[in-house]
């Protein structure tokens, strides 16, 4: 639903995602970098339970 409003497809969201993870890497508080690498395995999660096109599912 969220991509369908924004109007992103999973690949940005993936970029989104990196971002994040990466985010958290570099930053000094741990509770910032644990909140950007919780928000990111949430998306990633959500990413994965997406239909791909080859899916017979999604047709």
């Amino acid at each position: 639903m969220a991509l369908h409003l924004t109007g992103l497809c999973a690949e940005d969201l993936a970029e989104v995602v990196d971002c994040l993870l990466l985010g958290a890497e570099h930053t000094a508080s741990r509770e910032l970098s644990a909140r950007r690498r919780h928000i990111a395995h949430r998306i990633g999660d959500a990413l994965d339970q997406l239909p791909t096109p080859d899916d017979p599912a999604s047709r």
